[in-house]
């Protein structure tokens, strides 16, 4: 029979994998990154027949161009992609669909032109700016291909978002410099707060693979990271206090799991389907956006990795229903098993690990990774010790 698909909730379009610049973390290889392959409108075409006519769809889907710099396309090509998703939508679901558009981007293309597209999409559409914070932390790992630094670029385009009244959502990746220096990382976002829709700080997701000093990190660690965590939520709480709407979205999300013992976190944020990701070939994966066929090619003995299959050759529902799907399906389900019955911290748990466990343990069954420790385990520890120091200070008071 297959599995039986879960709502698409998010669809992530690789409308380019070409980036102009050369992050030094970047999930996409280099090779990726300086092609100029463009998806085809037939091919987004081809992803939305699918989604509607097999009914797998949320009441709202947000459609995210991400993996590659997408303003390296035109405003023209998104505004042709954008009608031609809506006019889908109309024909053959009227009114049952709400779509949301949404940009990841390092905003250093970001233009007059950008702008009126952007303001002209408003009622529909999000955007997320790809900044590390102050330039000395930015530049340290953000640069051209020419190796020269982008920070002032970036924050021009965030001025111009600034200066039009366009709310972005930053994404910042936590390095080694970020530990050494959380006032700085801090006060230069709380500077943009007032344009600001969320800030969210990224740590690697793969500790083991990264190639230049200062961006990886072991289980030895986690004290650094403790003190780093404990300080911003130190630094929130006396910024909320004094009146700022100034949250780091990091630390609510992990209260809301704190309080919330309703729901399997783990199996919510990996359940399959929910959403789906394609790159510029027709590729599509699952559970992970930025996730090359390449990636752990021979898993599964066709030399694809975890890719479900091709949105040129088969329909999504075709894939979910494929022998491949099952077996991915059945590695994510023991690797979430083997989480359930063994960590202390699996209630607190976002998910999305299972690909971690098998770098380092080369098994999805391996048991915690360094990446559980720090993103999962020392952030825990920090909200439930900054709850418990408030709440003593609190009795202190009215004592």
């Amino acid at each position: 029979m297959g599995y039986s698909p879960v709502p698409i909730e998010m669809i992530v379009l690789q409308g380019t994998p070409f980036c102009n610049l050369n992050c030094s973390y970047c999930d996409l290889s280099v090779t990726s990154r300086k092609q100029r392959t463009q998806m085809s409108m037939d091919m987004i075409e081809r992803v939305f027949q699918s989604v509607f006519n097999d009914r797998l769809y949320a009441p709202k889907i947000s459609v995210v161009w991400h993996s590659g710099e997408p303003l390296t396309l035109s405003c023209e090509y998104y505004q042709a992609a954008i009608d031609r998703i809506i006019a889908l939508r109309d024909a053959l679901v009227p009114g049952e669909v709400e779509l949301e558009f949404d940009f990841q981007t390092n905003a250093v293309l970001i233009s007059d032109d950008w702008v009126k597209f952007f303001k002209a999409h408003q009622h529909h559409m999000r955007l997320g700016v790809s900044c590390d914070g102050p330039a000395e932390l930015h530049d340290a790992f953000r640069n051209n291909w020419g190796g020269k630094p982008t920070h002032a670029k970036v924050v021009s385009g965030m001025q111009k978002l600034a200066d039009s009244g366009i709310p972005f959502k930053i994404i910042a990746v936590v390095t080694d410099n970020t530990l050494r220096n959380p006032d700085g990382f801090f006060d230069f976002f709380l500077n943009w707060s007032d344009s600001l829709s969320g800030f969210h700080f990224n740590i690697l997701a793969d500790a083991t693979l990264a190639s230049r000093q200062g961006l990886t990190y072991s289980r030895a660690d986690r004290d650094r990271y403790y003190r780093f965590y404990r300080h911003l939520l130190k630094r929130a709480r006396e910024v909320v206090e004094a009146g700022m709407d100034f949250h780091i979205q990091n630390f609510t999300h992990a209260l809301g799991r704190i309080l919330d013992d309703t729901t399997d976190q783990v199996v919510e944020s990996s359940r399959p389907l929910r959403t789906i990701n394609v790159d510029a070939q027709g590729y599509v994966t699952t559970f992970y956006a930025g996730l090359e066929k390449s990636a752990f090619a021979g898993h599964y003995g066709d030399g694809a990795g975890l890719s479900l299959g091709n949105i040129n050759e088969a329909s999504l529902l075709q894939m979910a229903q494929s022998k491949k799907f099952g077996r991915i399906l059945a590695d994510f389900e023991r690797s979430q098993a083997q989480c359930r019955e063994d960590c202390d911290y699996y209630g607190l748990c976002s998910g999305g690990f299972e690909l971690s466990k098998l770098n380092e343990h080369t098994d999805f069954e391996g048991g915690e990774t360094a990446e559980c420790v720090i993103i999962v385990k020392t952030l825990a520890d920090a909200v439930l010790d900054d709850i418990s120091a408030a709440a003593q200070l609190d009795e202190a008071v009215e004592r």
